[in-house]
């Protein structure tokens, strides 16, 4: 791709109009500085930008040509001109990896550090969608170093808000924390208030995630005071609110927000509703309504089957819970094998790893023990391939205890060492 100077514009518009240096003269355009303008020995000022641009559109008008120049594309430097074709070829969302070596050749041709840093954050999105959250997480760090080595820092909220969400879709809620907070310190500093209430949401998440339930509920409450009741994630605010109360364990008041929840989102096709629909199941399951808990499931189970594929898997082992209070091991099993098939299709890892940990609890309460012990194995590679050691050292802890049960002790030894090399 060539980008041509200033002077090289004027003279390829000049002739291209069938224009000679005499006819663009006018008042402190002499022809002597259109013969500098077209060779690069002057710069192009906005008043004689101002200038040619008229008479360039006044003689393409008289042509019947559509050309609309304007006074800043001649006054545009090759760099400039290269680091705005980059930024329009960005924002294609089906971007092929041809443009992007493209991009990279002008990046190195130009130096143009602020297109490398949004190729870097373009290349994480792309791994991103395609659930690559290493890989992306590895373009989101570079974006950051640019951004922070050419002073762009209020570019950093969103990008500190995707690496964030990126390390919570891998189950590395500890670390989403971090960056979740960063993204609130940036967004907040440069009044960012769309990604300042996204970062409070998916913080409000990861503390929920982990287990501190109180500053989740502080958090998600920041969230909704910010935010409006029209706002995409408000509604799913309101789930973590809900789903903080069924952590600790006051189900009514989380059935009551699920209930208003349903109250106002009367549209069928509101992905919401598989939310809701599998969260009443299960809050009625912990108040043993097993009735209640199974009708809901079953909606849940029908509504994303037809509109939400991606969390079918998510409400098949939930829905196993209650089907084990139920005693029936043998549905709970198909159901939770069912759900795992679809959890892995869509790499939703959580419950990838919440699935099997259910499946071994089923194993492990009907003494099957070659079942239990595979199932464990199962877990130990979906942590390992997710580099989760703090849960690792968990399952290595739980593999010590089944071979000590099975007096398999050189591989009951095996684990206790693995687990120890974690601490």
């Amino acid at each position: 791709m060539n980008f041509m100077t200033p002077g090289e514009k004027v003279r390829k518009l000049r002739i291209q109009l069938n224009l000679t240096q005499e006819d663009l003269q006018a008042e402190k355009l002499t022809r002597g500085l259109i013969s500098m303008i077209e060779t690069d020995r002057r710069d192009v000022t906005y008043s004689t930008a101002v200038k040619l641009a008229e008479e360039f559109n006044q003689k393409a008008e008289e042509l019947n040509v559509l050309m609309n120049i304007d006074e800043a594309y001649l006054m545009r430097s090759p760099k400039q001109d290269a680091e705005i074709y980059c930024f329009n070829r960005l924002k294609n969302e089906d971007i092929t990896q041809s443009t992007i070596d493209e991009i990279f050749e002008l990046i190195s041709e130009y130096d143009l550090l602020e297109v490398k840093a949004k190729t870097y954050f373009k290349l994480g999105e792309i791994s991103e969608d395609k659930k690559n959250y290493d890989e992306a997480c590895i373009n989101y760090d570079k974006a950051i170093i640019i951004y922070k080595d050419i002073s762009k820092d209020k570019e950093l909220g969103y990008v500190y808000l995707r690496l964030g969400s990126c390390k919570g879709k891998s189950v590395r809620h500890d670390t989403a924390v971090v960056y979740f907070n960063l993204s609130q310190y940036y967004s907040f500093t440069y009044g960012d208030k769309n990604t300042e209430g996204l970062s409070l949401y998916n913080l409000a998440n990861a503390y929920k995630h982990l287990n501190k339930i109180d500053l989740a509920l502080e958090t998600v409450e920041k969230y909704l005071t910010i935010s409006d009741k029209e706002d995409y994630y408000y509604n799913y605010g309101l789930n973590i609110k809900a789903q903080c109360y069924e952590a600790k364990e006051n189900y009514d008041k989380a059935i009551e927000i699920y209930k208003d929840l349903l109250e106002e989102n009367p549209d069928n096709e509101n992905p919401i509703l598989g939310y809701v629909y599998n969260n009443l199941g299960l809050n009625y399951c912990h108040k043993n309504d097993f009735k209640e808990s199974i009708k809901y499931f079953d909606m849940a189970e029908k509504f994303r089957r037809e509109k939400d594929k991606a969390n079918l898997g998510v409400t098949l082992i939930e829905k196993a819970t209650v089907l084990l209070k139920q005693n029936s091991a043998d549905e709970a099993i198909s159901t939770v094998k069912l759900g795992l098939k679809y959890v892995s299709e869509y790499n939703n890892i959580e419950y990838l790893i919440s699935g099997n940990y259910i499946l071994a609890n089923i194993y492990n309460k009907l003494a099957d023990s070659k079942n239990l012990e595979k199932t464990y194995l199962e877990i130990v590679e979906c942590l390992k391939f997710n580099k989760e050691s703090n849960r690792l050292r968990y399952v290595y802890n739980d593999l010590v205890i089944f071979y000590l049960n099975e007096n398999k002790l050189e591989m009951c030894k095996k684990y206790a060492l693995l687990s120890k090399e974690l601490e």
